[in-house]
């Protein structure tokens, strides 16, 4: 199958322009969602502390480690800090580095994970699935207007 457009020269270079624009305002669309999907307590914000996170040693002090009597192990991987958004195709992908991630918002988190307000990445992502469809729609309809469509 082919189709041929012949006449409008304005058409034919908005359509050559448009893939480059969409790739540009698709890489923005995916940022924007992943903001909003992120800024979640629970995923890159901590859920409020728990008697785990305070004294008596040892106890997690977060961003640092187990606090022990007398040392810190410095063993904390900044968990809120490893929060990675990647374009793929159309969409966009968000990964957490920490070795931990998983067991603090993938699937296997533990049921005391979540009771105490830490949040699955892929529920939270459904929750806020209509959001994520109207920030893309508002960049496609961007990018359209920008390719002159």
């Amino acid at each position: 199958m082919s189709i041929r457009l012949e006449g409008d020269k304005r058409l034919r270079q908005a359509l050559a322009r448009f893939p480059a624009i969409l790739a540009e305002y698709l890489r923005k669309a995916g940022e924007e969602a992943s903001e909003l999907i992120l800024e979640t307590e629970g995923l890159r914000s901590y859920p409020p502390a728990t008697p785990a996170n305070q004294p008596p040693t040892p106890y997690y002090a977060r961003g640092q480690g187990m606090q022990y009597e007398s040392y810190n192990d410095g063993r904390s991987e900044q968990y809120n800090e490893q929060w990675r958004t990647e374009q793929r195709g159309y969409g966009a992908v968000i990964e957490n580095s920490a070795s931990y991630a998983g067991h603090l918002a993938g699937e296997e988190q533990s049921q005391a994970m979540a009771e105490i307000g830490w949040r699955k990445l892929w529920d939270v992502t459904q929750e806020k699935a209509l959001q994520v469809a109207a920030i893309y729609n508002a960049w496609v309809g961007k990018a359209l207007r920008k390719a002159g469509l």
